[in-house]
C-alpha cells in the first residue's frame, strides 16, 4: 500500500508570481510560466491570519489559492553588530518587502487575485458557541500576461 509521503505529483502548467508590496500597495514584479507539480493550491479552507492568491476565471470563481508565504511580514530580524551576540526580532511600521508563489493554471484561468484574510470580530458579550468564520477581502486583481493566457503553448516548455 502507498504511503503518503510516496505520493507523485504531476507536472501542470503554473505560473511563478513575483510581487513586491508597502505596506497594502502591492506590485506584481514578473509572471513566468513554468511546468511543475503544485502541491498546496486547495481552496477548500482558509486559515484566519494569511494572505493568498487565487487564480479566477472571467467570473470571478476561484479556480486555485495558494497560500501568499512570507507575504505582509510585521517584523524583521535584526543581526547583532558583534559575533556571538543574539539575533533579535523587531516589529516594523510598514511592512515592505517582496513574495513568490507558483500557482496552477487553468485553461479558463482569467486573473489573479490577492486575498487577505483575517478573524471575524465577535460582538462583545455575544453567546454564540460556534468559532467566527475568517473574513476574506480581495486586496487586488492582476491579470494574467498574454504569454500565459490558456491555448498560448508559447511561454510553457
Amino acid at each position: 500500500m502507498p504511503d503518503n509521503n510516496d505520493v507523485q505529483l504531476q507536472p501542470t502548467k503554473a505560473v511563478r508570481l513575483i510581487f513586491e508590496y508597502e505596506g497594502e500597495v502591492v506590485r506584481l514584479i514578473s509572471q513566468q510560466p513554468v511546468e511543475m507539480a503544485v502541491a498546496d493550491s486547495d481552496i477548500s479552507g482558509l486559515d484566519p491570519s494569511a494572505h493568498y492568491i487565487d487564480t479566477r476565471d472571467a467570473t470571478g470563481k476561484t479556480l486555485a489559492r495558494v497560500k501568499a508565504r512570507g507575504a505582509f511580514s510585521t517584523s524583521a530580524e535584526v543581526f547583532p553588530e558583534r559575533a556571538g551576540e543574539p539575533i533579535t526580532r523587531v516589529d516594523i511600521p510598514t511592512p515592505k518587502g517582496a513574495f513568490t508563489v507558483v500557482l496552477p493554471i487553468a485553461d479558463n484561468a482569467d486573473h489573479f487575485t490577492l486575498v487577505k484574510v483575517a478573524p471575524s470580530a465577535q460582538a462583545p458579550g455575544a453567546r454564540d458557541l460556534r468559532a467566527p468564520q475568517p473574513v476574506a477581502t480581495d486586496m487586488a486583481d492582476f491579470p494574467l500576461a498574454a504569454r500565459i493566457q490558456p491555448g498560448n503553448d508559447g511561454g510553457v516548455r
